[in-house]
């Protein structure tokens, strides 16, 4: 029997999870890797994915040594002159002030300001509530130069809340900028200055008074600093993924292979191989796992009425598959946007919705495209296409229809009502769409969004030794196989199914590893009818 409460909770912070004996894992020897030096550092991640976290435990060794390190990596790394060291930390979360306007964002600033100077008995002028907050914060790190550290969390929470009403956005960007140059005036008095961020304004205005500071973003060795490693996942999961397959009755490799396909996928930096798991989605599995791979990241809310809402509306004349995969060039993924500047596809690769692949090209080097990293955020972002692209929006009422329909259907399985779905959804997906029943692959593609956007794990054009599947379904038992024809006329039909049932059995579409149950079938769907006409399950 595993014992849940050692996973880690959303809002744990480090010293908490240390107390109680809970799961940390373990990067410590990265955070060392800049931690040593004095240079102001600069760290922008999609939500959920650690930052809070990471800002807690260095204000842990800052504050209390390594006290609450025993036994990490950065134990035997942090000097013996920092192990006796401790410091007096200013730790603001810009995501706990509220965002109504610049002024009171100021003056709640500078009560929190004030209880540090309380804290650390250094004394601000009687009129501190009306000053600029960088004025009171100078003075507090001027009282004790060399011995202060000042955290940041969430820097740009005010800026991605008020990016569609340019005028509280701009008053938000001049007094951070004016922040920020007042930090930078006394930079050389901090031991250490961290800033964190969903988005990087970084090279805009916000930041060009503290034009010193280091993005560790753009250095492929703290790519792997928050998210999780196949590695990590092994080494401090394994009994809580075994618990899962047996929960959900799958085995633990296919239970692996699902969390993979719904969680993994992240790549900070192009020189990176190796991809990483979202901590909160795969921590909510495993402290769940009866409720399936649902879509947390999505369900949390957060990004969606804020920051992507706003911009999504600007690839209104884009078709949804560029979103899925979009060509980029080295510039775009080290850009720094401001609000009159932000390209959708830079937007959506610094929040998380599209990751980094590099591709092999004709000419026999690489080409990078941004891309979904996993099903989880693939399915959020076609909602989120649905919802705000198309002329006649859809909204939850739909969604759940088809997810609760499709998994219902898949798990029975009830091919007439699957077949039944399928046509539901070229009807209303594809209504308002004029190019939609002019291909094969478009009218496929439909299939396949209805599918992800529903949590399904399907994937379009599986290759094997002979050709590749049009849509691939795999759940944890059982693979479903599906290919697709389109008639233009009533008269095409008959042919084309045997054309279809011919290629699956010829191309032995489905047959790879691992092996499992094994259902194929060929579809046939008329333009003219916007719906399948005919199906067979082929042998």
């Amino acid at each position: 029997m595993v014992d849940l409460e050692k996973l880690p909770a959303a809002k744990n912070k480090f010293e908490d999870l240390r107390k109680n004996n809970q799961i940390y894992v373990d990067h410590s020897d990265l955070i060392f890797e800049f931690a040593r030096f004095d240079k102001p550092n600069f760290l922008s991640r999609p939500r959920r994915f650690g930052k809070s976290l990471l800002v807690s435990t260095l204000e842990s060794l800052f504050s209390h040594g390594t006290e609450f390190f025993k036994g990490l990596k950065i134990e035997k790394l942090w000097t013996e002159k920092e192990k006796g060291k401790t410091y007096k930390v200013i730790h603001l979360d810009f995501s706990s002030l509220p965002a109504n306007n610049a002024a009171s964002f100021n003056i709640q600033l500078n009560y929190i300001l004030s209880d540090y100077a309380k804290l650390y008995g250094i004394s601000l002028p009687d009129n501190y509530e009306k000053r600029i907050a960088g004025l009171n914060l100078q003075t507090i790190i001027k009282s004790e130069p060399g011995n202060m550290v000042l955290l940041i969390d969430e820097y740009d929470y005010p800026l991605t809340h008020t990016l569609g009403r340019k005028k509280l956005f701009e008053e938000y960007r001049d007094f951070l900028q004016v922040l920020f140059g007042a930090i930078k005036s006394v930079s050389g008095d901090l031991r250490f200055i961290f800033i964190t961020g969903v988005g990087r304004f970084a090279k805009t205005s916000v930041f060009s008074q503290l034009n010193n500071i280091r993005d560790l973003g753009l250095e492929s060795d703290f790519a792997p600093l928050l998210g999780y490693t196949d590695e990590d996942m092994h080494q401090y999961f394994d009994e809580y993924v075994e618990n899962a397959a047996n929960t959900l009755d799958i085995t633990k490799d296919e239970c692996y292979s699902q969390i993979k396909a719904h969680y993994d996928g992240y790549r900070f930096h192009v020189d990176n191989a190796a991809t990483l798991y979202n901590p909160w989605s795969v921590l909510n599995f495993l402290t769940a796992p009866k409720n399936g791979f649902r879509n947390f990241w999505y369900e949390t809310g957060g990004a969606y009425p804020t920051l992507i809402a706003t911009y999504i509306k600007n690839i209104k004349n884009a078709p949804l598959q560029t979103l899925l995969k979009t060509k980029c060039g080295p510039n775009t993924l080290s850009e720094f946007y401001d609000y009159f500047d932000v390209t959708p596809a830079g937007l959506l690769y610094q929040t998380g919705y599209l990751s980094v692949r590099a591709e092999k090209n004709e000419l026999g080097g690489k080409s990078l495209f941004l891309v979904p990293p996993n099903l989880e955020v693939h399915s959020s972002l076609i909602q989120l296409y649905y919802r705000n692209v198309r002329k006649n929006a859809l909204d939850d009422d739909v969604f759940y229809e088809f997810s609760s329909a499709l998994k219902e259907n898949f798990t029975t399985p009830d091919y007439e009502s699957l077949i039944k779905t399928f046509s539901a959804a070229l009807n209303t997906f594809g209504y308002d769409d004029q190019e939609a029943f002019k291909t094969e692959h478009y009218c496929r593609d439909i299939i396949f969004y209805t599918l992800t956007l529903s949590g399904i794990n399907a994937q379009r054009e599986v290759i094997n030794a002979d050709g590749r599947a049009d849509i691939v379904v795999e759940l944890s038992d059982r693979r479903f196989v599906f290919e697709f024809k389109l008639a233009k006329t009533k008269d095409d039909e008959n042919n084309l199914m045997e054309e279809a049932v011919s290629q699956i059995k010829d191309k032995r579409y489905g047959e790879i590893i691992p092996l499992k149950k094994l259902t194929r079938i060929a579809v046939v769907i008329n333009s003219e009818d916007k719906a399948v006409s005919q199906w067979q399950i082929v042998d």
